[in-house]
């Protein structure tokens, strides 16, 4: 029977370093994810301060009184707002990618190691049922040789008995041959 351990790699082995690899590639995204999200919320804030200074520049020169500046100042904040709003949502866009791409990986290992187990256990059940049909080969020669262990007894006996009668007979001729080779 061929050593199987010499032919089969460790499955644990290969799924810890394929899990661990995952984890990277998982830890990975995870640090996109939180940068993305740093990110946006940078923005946001820097648009609500760049918001809040337009305002505060507006209400000064409504002091001021000077309504097209007003005007200009409004423009300028709505610009600033989307501005921020399509940073955010391109950002968005690309945490989501992140999040798709990491999970299609995960699936992926997920489907390969399931793979792998499978091969493994069809390996072992393989191995067993050879196994087992040794130990039930050896078990029918164990009781056809118990069965035909009596039968021999009796024919050993039975030929030990003629060996000795044959013995006795070329002795007795080899004996005569010497009384008329030498006698």
């Amino acid at each position: 029977m061929p050593n199987m351990s010499e032919s089969v790699p460790d499955p644990t082995a290969r799924t810890i370093e394929t899990l661990e690899r995952e984890v990277d590639w998982v830890q990975e995204r995870h640090d996109l994810q939180l940068t993305s999200a740093e990110t946006i919320n940078t923005e946001r804030f820097a648009s609500e301060r760049r918001a809040d200074a337009i305002r505060e520049a507006h209400r000064l020169e409504l002091k001021a009184d000077n309504q097209r500046t007003v005007e200009t100042a409004m423009i300028a904040a709505e610009k600033a707002v989307q501005a921020a709003l399509a940073a955010a949502e391109k950002a968005r866009d690309q945490q989501t990618i992140a999040s798709q791409l990491a999970t299609e990986k995960a699936e992926k290992a997920g489907q390969e190691q399931l793979k792998q187990q499978g091969e493994t256990f069809t390996l072992a059940i393989s191995s067993l049922t050879t196994g087992l049909g040794d130990v039930k080969s050896l078990l029918g020669e164990l009781r056809a040789e118990k069965r035909g262990g009596m039968e021999q007894v009796t024919d050993r006996r039975a030929s030990t008995g003629q060996l000795i009668a044959a013995a006795v007979a070329i002795a007795v001729i080899v004996g005569l041959l010497v009384q008329l080779l030498w006698g």
